[in-house]
């Protein structure tokens, strides 16, 4: 079954009606001007979201060239701390530095994570915000970036 949450009159309803269909998926996605149902009655560019999630996905395979253990979507505890630490570090800035406070971190199922960022005010930025936001937490960039990645040199004696 297809659940539209606007179909419903409040969320109780909408509570008890997923009680008792007990469904094995949930999908989420925006919230546009005109049902979704009746957008063929429109043109399409008076379809638009309103509202739609902030979501941003961190793979395994961004660190194939930094890890030693695995490769491609292949994960194990060795190299899932970069994962770990990535998570962190993103987690606190979407927080200090943009100040989002409903954050869910999902494990994606295959090669990384997805964070979901729910608070109102995300869920309402343009293309241009968005992207802003994804440029700022960007560090590490392949392909043709490949320079803006940071070097590191190896000290010749570990720290004491």
């Amino acid at each position: 079954s297809i659940f539209d949450i606007s179909l419903f009159g409040n969320v109780d309803e909408f509570k008890k009606e997923l009680k008792e269909v007990n469904p094995f998926k949930i999908d989420i996605g925006a919230v546009y001007n005109i049902r979704p149902k009746d957008h063929k009655s429109f043109k399409s560019s008076k379809f638009t979201a309103m509202e739609r999630e902030v979501v941003f996905d961190i793979d395994m395979t961004d660190y194939d060239d930094v890890r030693y253990c695995c490769s491609e979507a292949n994960i194990c505890p060795d190299c899932w701390i970069f994962i770990k630490i990535a998570v962190g570090i993103v987690d606190d800035a979407l927080r200090s530095d943009f100040g989002f406070s409903k954050i869910l971190w999902v494990y994606s199922g295959r090669r990384g994570v997805h964070c979901w960022v729910g608070d109102e005010h995300a869920r309402k930025l343009n293309n241009s915000a968005r992207g802003a936001i994804a440029d700022y937490l960007s560090l590490v960039i392949g392909g043709d970036q490949q320079s803006k990645k940071v070097s590191l040199p190896v000290p010749s004696t570990p720290p004491l």
